[in-house]
């Protein structure tokens, strides 16, 4: 997590988060120094964040932003694999670290991005049988 913004329009701070599951360690090929490995499905653990934070309650708002776009065959600078649907996970979290018991309220993504993930989510099921 980085704070990005010491005040955003909310005046409270504005963190960026990124999350990745390391799958294992080894050597650099590039420094020889030790490095991590990461699994492939990046969405798997943007999505699993988000879901404990609101799971948790520190959630009001949740709604996403296009990043990259969707990416099938990425490699990181280590040469891992990656895929991702490229999109960027929102979430507004409640103030003062106060839980609350009500559901986040999802902004729904417009047409065409809801288009993207439809036939994302038709793309990756086809190809993990």
């Amino acid at each position: 997590m980085w704070r990005t913004l010491d005040s955003g329009t909310e005046g409270r701070p504005v963190w960026l988060g990124s999350v990745t599951f390391d799958r294992g360690s080894g050597v650099s090929r590039y420094t020889g120094q030790v490095t991590h490995h990461i699994a492939p499905d990046l969405d798997a653990e943007r999505d699993s964040l988000v879901n404990d934070l609101t799971g948790a309650g520190m959630v009001t708002t949740l709604y996403k932003v296009s990043g990259i776009g969707p990416t099938l065959n990425g490699h990181n600078g280590e040469g891992d694999p990656y895929y991702t649907d490229g999109e960027i996970k929102m979430a507004a979290l409640v103030a003062g670290g106060r839980t609350r018991s009500e559901p986040a309220t999802a902004v729904p993504s417009p047409p065409l991005g809801a288009l993207k993930d439809t036939i994302w989510k038709r793309v990756m099921r086809a190809l993990s049988r």
